[in-house]
């Protein structure tokens, strides 16, 4: 099979939720933010096997085994890496290209050099609003209510007025042409002569993916002008409908608060975030798709949608909750004033407002019978039957029986219809949404432990892993090679390098590019362990002291056998240069 491209691979991972990948093929019950279950690789009677979500890994407490989605379905159905590609990527809709691995090289340094233009053009909008050409937007934003350290947190910028400030700024910097223009930060002159900025005198919202990473950039307008917003059009790092605006901060709390709360524009989360409403994700005005959901799921199947109270906003919530329910999400509707926004209401009533008529948000089906008895009266068989038509689609979907059935008799009670002639007209094939794999080949499933390796190398691997901004400090005090084994050095190396090369680095990533018998329950077992650590940066300063100390000790050790061996053998000025040298380590490990 030709070589699958890196980034290929993470958008399988990005749209396959591991959680809907394992539970069609055991039984998953969920156990506060994780999943639990009878490990199928081992004979057990109480639950040891857990996924987590948030991370995309599973991983066993009893056997050890452990992974991403790749990793599952190569153990349970024993097929080998290339077969499950395949698999997931027709299962997540992803086209696997033909590529070489020369190929691969040049997307990946395409992508590279885009992700490096989005973080350049973040830091050039930014320095912008603090210019004094920002005065303009620094004065819209506080009158929005928007505080300087949410300003700072959501890295939100300024476009000045410049045909090409951004294009000289990223030049300068080594970005060439085609990179930006690939990044949709700049568009073609008519006349072919060159370039112009795509954002001039707009406030900038960057559009970040869920490795905190920017992606694409939203405009907006101060004043009258149109169109009051541009947005970054789509290119190979920026899929509208694969993106959510906010999820990158929110994930955190819709996982406590196990509940998603969906505006629809950036300032409609903004507001509320700084107010202490932090459980939001933002739509940005485009239709929820299945992409969008899935995501969402990744961290709650509880959903609370917001939208505008005028006749647009309604619509555009009945069009989603059909979509919402084919991907069995648990949705509420919250219903605002006439006249206001999340934003506008916030800022008049505050946060504490805005989480009262959150706690008591409408079932669904009473809010889309409720809004389409409003548009059709209801007064006619006619109007009726439109009616329960609309209805009946968004029952098709809910697939508990008893609910489903529950929601047909009050269907035919609210508009005096006859129930079973409902039923009739309910009853159509259901669609398989099991996502069962039935894989025939077999392959030798063999298993490698990843060996003995101290808690302290765990500790700080995992660390690493968790907040890529402790890796510096790791590789300044402690070299790959100073960790405990051969695998334990390798996913060191690998970290350090994709940090130089400011790549992403997570448990499924290194799973990915490590491709090595044992690192994936290694690593699921590493994620593990984080569960339990408070003060992240404490823990690091005792297992990187702890690591040094154990490597001098092990140094000394060899250095007492050296000098014995030597001494036997005569040789006097060996024996001085190793004791000298055993002399300098014991001075050394007095410091740890």
């Amino acid at each position: 099979m030709p070589h699958i491209p890196d980034n290929t691979l993470d958008q399988i991972l990005d749209r396959c939720d591991i959680v809907e990948i394992i539970s069609g093929y055991i039984p998953l019950k969920r156990a506060g933010r994780n999943y639990k279950a009878l490990c199928p690789f081992h004979h057990e009677k109480t639950p040891s096997f857990v996924v987590n979500p948030d991370k995309g890994i599973f991983h066993c407490f009893g056997c050890g085994a452990g992974g991403n989605a790749f990793s599952f379905v190569m153990k349970y159905e024993r097929l080998e890496f290339p077969e499950v590609a395949r698999m997931l990527a027709k299962k997540a809709g992803v086209i696997l290209p033909e590529y070489t691995a020369e190929d691969s090289g040049k997307s990946n340094s395409l992508l590279t050099g885009i992700y490096k233009a989005h973080e350049l053009a973040t830091a050039y909008f930014q320095s912008a609003l603090v210019s004094p050409q920002g005065r303009e937007a620094n004065e819209y934003l506080a009158k929005r209510g928007v505080k300087g350290e949410t300003t700072s947190r959501f890295k939100l910028g300024f476009a000045t007025d410049s045909w090409d400030g951004l294009l000289t700024y990223l030049k300068k910097r080594g970005c060439g042409e085609e990179i930006i223009e690939k990044s949709g930060l700049i568009i073609p002159k008519s006349d072919g002569s060159g370039y112009y900025d795509r954002f001039r005198k707009r406030l900038i919202f960057p559009i970040f993916d869920h490795k905190d990473r920017a992606i694409a950039f939203g405009g907006r307008v101060m004043d009258d002008t149109l169109p009051k917003y541009m947005n970054s059009p789509e290119t190979p790092i920026y899929n509208k409908s694969r993106t959510l605006f906010g999820l990158n901060f929110t994930k955190k709390h819709i996982n406590e608060k196990d509940s998603a709360v969906i505006v629809e524009g950036y300032m409609d989360l903004i507001v509320p975030y700084q107010s202490g409403v932090n459980n939001l994700i933002a739509s940005c005005g485009t239709a929820l798709t299945q992409d969008h959901i899935r995501l969402i799921r990744r961290h709650s199947r509880n959903i609370i949608m917001v939208y505008d109270s005028d006749k647009a906003g309604e619509m555009a919530t009945l069009r989603n909750l059909d979509i919402l329910l084919t991907e069995e999400m648990n949705v509420k509707i919250a219903e605002l004033p006439k006249g206001y926004d999340p934003d506008s209401f916030v800022r008049k009533n505050g946060g504490a407002a805005f989480e009262k008529i959150l706690a008591k948000p409408t079932g669904l089906f009473d809010y889309k019978l409720n809004r389409l008895i409003s548009y059709h009266k209801a007064d006619t068989i006619e109007s009726k039957v439109k009616i329960a038509g609309e209805m009946m689609v968004t029952i098709s979907k809910v697939k508990n029986d008893v609910l489903r059935s529950a929601y047909i008799k009050r269907l035919a009670e609210s508009l005096s219809l006859d129930e079973n002639s409902l039923r009739t007209e309910l009853a159509k094939p259901k669609k398989d949404y099991s996502g069962a794999y039935n894989g025939n080949e077999q392959a030798v499933l063999t298993k490698a432990a990843p060996g003995d390796l101290s808690i302290a190398d765990k500790t700080v691997i995992g660390l690493m892993v968790e907040d890529n901004t402790l890796i510096p400090i790791v590789k300044e005090k402690l070299s790959h090679t100073e960790f405990g084994n051969a695998l334990a050095q390798e996913i060191a190396g690998s970290i350090f390098k994709l940090h130089e090369e400011q790549k992403p680095i997570n448990y499924v990533s290194l799973i990915n590019c490590l491709s090595i018998n044992g690192v994936d329950n290694l690593l699921s077992e590493i994620a593990a362990m984080q569960e339990n650590f408070t003060d992240k940066k404490r823990n690091l300063e005792d297992c990187i002291r702890w690591i040094k100390k154990s490597n001098i000790k092990k140094s000394l050790n060899e250095i007492r056998n050296r000098i014995k061996k030597a001494q036997e053998a005569g040789e006097h000025d060996k024996v001085t240069d190793l004791v000298v040298r055993y002399n300098q380590l014991m001075k050394e490990s007095a410091h740890y």
